[in-house]
């Protein structure tokens, strides 16, 4: 089947997969700048906002588990890893005013998340670029060990924190989808060589 491409796309993502991962990814970089802009927030918004950011990398995980081509067991893992997301996120609109808690269950997320990517980069031959996928995938493993190790003892300094690195990861998350390879509409027939038909080539 013919498709649409940029140079340099890959097929990681299945179907339309690659349009609930750019949404991901832009809500991500807009909440951080939420959080880069607004850090004198109450306890309450900021739990609820640091709440959502998890939230938000536990759909990313979930789209990578429902849709992506990859093997079931690193399906299994991600899927896992997006459940223990989602329930740090819970834990974080109840951490009351407690900066350390907020920041543990944060850069926990963002660590598992992390690691997980680098397995997938490491052990799945579908996944094009690997090399750059493990890269991305340890340093999203160092901006959450960050924020649980930083010397940060107030909402706002965390706030500033999580804002910066929530927009590079969104920033990362688009630039995934950005580059995936989609099935090209009936009838079009490209824009001037930037956007080209071609076949899939593994």
């Amino acid at each position: 089947m013919p498709t649409l491409r940029v140079a340099g796309r890959t097929d990681l993502f299945a179907g339309d997969a690659w349009q609930a991962a750019f949404v991901i990814g832009c809500a991500s970089v807009g909440l951080g700048v939420v959080l880069l802009v607004w850090p004198d927030k109450s306890v309450r918004v900021s739990e609820l906002l640091f709440g959502l950011c998890l939230l938000l990398t536990a759909a990313w995980q979930l789209v990578i588990t429902f849709g992506t081509r990859i093997r079931r067991g690193l399906r299994i893992m991600q899927f896992l890893t997006a459940g223990l997301t989602a329930l740090l996120a819970v834990w974080c609109v109840q951490s009351g005013d407690w900066v350390s808690l907020l920041a543990l269950w944060v850069g926990m997320g963002w660590a598992m998340h992390g690691i997980v990517q680098a397995i997938i980069a490491v052990w799945s031959d579908e996944l094009p670029d690997t090399g750059r996928s493990e890269v991305v995938g340890m340093l999203t493993l160092v901006a959450g060990l960050m924020v649980i190790v930083w010397p940060i003892d107030t909402m706002p300094a965390l706030s500033v924190l999580v804002g910066v690195l929530s927009i590079l990861l969104g920033g990362s998350q688009i630039r995934i989808a950005a580059r995936i390879v989609r099935p090209l509409p009936a009838g079009n027939a490209g824009l001037g060589g930037l956007l080209r038909s071609q076949p899939h080539r593994g």
